[in-house]
């Protein structure tokens, strides 16, 4: 995990992300690529329908 300063994150600026490109992504695009990366796998809507609201969780945790 990196950690950043606030001035760290005032000066990130643009970074190397092509937002041009990024704008003309088509919902099929970005489904086809979320779906090719195997890195991040999409969960079931079973799977997502077990998830606790986070406040939830929190209590239950005692935090």
């Amino acid at each position: 995990m990196t950690k950043y300063t606030q001035n760290d994150i005032n000066n990130i600026g643009d970074g190397k992300t092509d937002w041009k490109k990024v704008e003309k992504l088509t919902d099929e695009d970005i489904r086809r690529a979320a779906l090719a990366d195997k890195d991040a796998p999409l969960i079931s809507d079973c799977d997502a329908n077990k998830f606790k609201p986070r406040k939830l969780m929190r209590h239950k945790l005692g935090l």
